[in-house]
């Protein structure tokens, strides 16, 4: 299975936060996501949940701001040209069982504390959101060992729409992550000079 934490695309310029008028449009910046996602369906042709992020909600919040119903709002596959034979399907939360009986709740983001967030749920937790974290830790309880696991973010760090960031100490990290036979791992996803990922994991 293929996994997507959230935050599928940024919607930098409907945010409710200052965004940069040096970036394009909500109109074009759909357009480019569009491409990119075409690019991602091409790498893992299977279906995928996606974990609702912050982002990816972003036109609803601005939907009800305007106290705009969501009836009057096209489905976000639609918004993102994903095909629904892709079968990519959204999620607040998932709970998965893990070949070794655990289980692990996926889920974009729970609060900042990983682990703690992991033994308040009784069971492993994987998350996303921190663009500064990314880290693997151990827990075990009477009946299982169970881990907490955040897996970075895929953010450009030089990308104008994180120019907020621009003179924070500290920098995001690029990673991604896999469980395989019930056993977590980080992959650190290595940029180059100009802030670009190198391809490699």
């Amino acid at each position: 299975m293929v996994l997507m934490i959230g935050d599928l695309c940024d919607q930098h310029s409907i945010s409710a936060h200052l965004h940069s008028p040096q970036l394009k449009n909500i109109k074009y910046e759909l357009e480019e996501a569009k491409v990119c996602i075409k690019k991602l369906r091409k790498i893992f042709e299977c279906p995928m949940p996606i974990m609702w992020g912050n982002h990816d909600i972003r036109i609803q919040r601005l939907a009800e701001k305007s106290s705009m119903p969501e009836s009057f709002l096209k489905d976000i596959n639609e918004i993102l040209g994903i095909d629904p034979k892709w079968k990519w399907t959204w999620h607040d939360k998932l709970i998965l069982q893990l070949p070794n009986k655990t289980k692990v709740f996926f889920t974009h983001h729970f609060k900042s504390n990983v682990l703690s967030s992991a033994k308040e749920l009784g069971c492993s937790l994987v998350v996303g959101h921190q663009h500064t974290k990314s880290e693997y830790s151990l827990w075990s309880s009477p009946t299982a060992l169970n881990f907490a696991l955040c897996v970075g973010s895929s953010i450009e760090p030089r990308h104008e729409a994180f120019k907020y960031g621009k003179n924070f100490i500290k920098r995001p990290i690029i990673s991604c992550a896999s469980i395989v036979d019930s056993v977590p791992q980080l992959h650190p996803m290595f940029l180059d000079k100009d802030g670009k990922w190198t391809g490699q994991v």
